[in-house]
């Protein structure tokens, strides 16, 4: 860590922080910048990492170079384990002002460490010019894909968000306490996640859902993307040449419940010479000042609540705080439970393969049924 001095009337102490790479994970940060140096004179230099490390490198690997974090919740319990974080004065605010569970995602064993500031969840995405929205029902996103206009990203991580999404919506969660798979709806579920594979484009076996989302905003071959994490950014007008407007995640009752939640938290480093600092930033960060103005202005996704509610910024993204918040208040919630993120990573190459060759039989269900053992240090509560 470089050295670093104590604020004065005209120098901010400047804090290192690692979110990722995407106008999502940036600008919105960068954008509130200014409000850090006036409330606590603190500005911070942001360094961003790929997607797809955000979701699967350990935190601990990279903490000890930085003061402020942005994370996925289920890496809290290996990084506290590790040491890489510093609990939290945990803020009733903060969790009455969260959108659905986002805040509560980042505590651990009784503690806070980390405040949501950013809520995502999978939900649908259409064209407005090009369509009315997004199928209600799983069986019409079905038979709509067979006319070949609708997108699925099923690489691995998101192969598996689909998959828990889905248990989710057949009332079997993944991860359930005592109960870990109901072998009968995975089933259910790989089977449909073959069907819909089947039924869009090849190249969604390698996408996310920014590949998908650039998709349907780049040319007039598709219209609808299902089972993808929304992005404000596409539903703003300017940031790309057509418009994407975003609806509630398809389901098999028509009640949007079950949708894998994701989104990000943002925590402090144990190796920061800055704790007071460090933290006072993530809740100014956090907190709906910043969240309902220059954090989402400047191209972020708030995790507050007072933000989704804004009449300004619903107008600013064609109504995406509006149109997905049912989804994002009864998402299904991965466990906070050491060794996770290495269970996820597993798991989600044993779905995508399965999706792939077609197969969904009794020796895939064993090897997800033995996840648990090989991976979890210590039981789901």
């Amino acid at each position: 860590m470089n050295t670093m001095t104590e604020p004065s009337s005209d120098t901010p102490v400047v804090l290192r922080g690692m979110t990722w790479d995407h106008p999502r994970g940036v600008g919105g940060l960068r954008a509130a910048d200014q409000l850090l140096r006036e409330r606590h004179s603190v500005t911070v230099e942001w360094t961003a990492r790929s997607l797809l490390a955000f979701g699967d490198q350990h935190v601990a690997d990279f903490a000890s170079d930085f003061d402020i974090l942005v994370i996925d919740h289920p890496h809290v319990p290996d990084a506290v384990e590790a040491g890489a974080l510093l609990a939290l004065d945990d803020s009733a605010r903060l969790e009455l002002e969260s959108v659905g569970r986002s805040h509560e995602s980042y505590r651990y064993r009784g503690r806070q460490w980390g405040f949501a500031l950013d809520a995502a969840a999978q939900v649908g995405a259409f064209r407005p010019d090009r369509a009315d929205g997004v199928p209600v029902y799983w069986d019409d996103v079905l038979e709509l894909a067979r006319t070949g206009v609708v997108l699925w990203p099923w690489k691995p991580v998101d192969a598996f968000s689909t998959f828990a999404t889905l248990l989710a919506q057949l009332d079997a969660p993944l991860a359930a306490p005592g109960a870990f798979l109901d072998r009968t709806a995975a089933a259910q579920a790989i089977e449909f996640m073959v069907g819909l594979a089947e039924a869009v484009p090849d190249w969604c076996a390698e996408a996310n859902p920014i590949d998908v989302a650039e998709a349907l905003v780049g040319a007039d071959d598709y219209s609808v993307g299902v089972a993808l994490f929304g992005y404000t950014n596409y539903s703003r007008s300017g940031f790309r040449p057509n418009l994407l407007a975003y609806d509630d995640i398809p389901s098999f009752d028509g009640r949007a419940g079950g949708s894998t939640l994701g989104g990000a938290g943002i925590a402090v480093s144990a190796a920061t010479k800055h704790p007071a600092l460090a933290r006072a930033a993530a809740l100014t960060l956090a907190g709906a000042e910043a969240q309902s103005t220059d954090y989402t202005l400047g191209g972020g996704q708030p995790a507050n609540l007072r933000a989704w509610r804004s009449e300004s910024l619903g107008s600013l993204t064609h109504g995406f705080f509006r149109n997905t918040l049912r989804t994002l208040e009864r998402a299904w919630v991965r466990p906070r439970v050491l060794g996770w993120p290495d269970l996820q990573l597993a798991l989600s190459h044993l779905v995508r393969d399965a999706i792939a060759s077609k197969t969904v039989d009794d020796d895939l269900l064993d090897a997800i049924e033995r996840l648990p053992e090989k991976h979890l240090k210590e039981p789901i509560t």
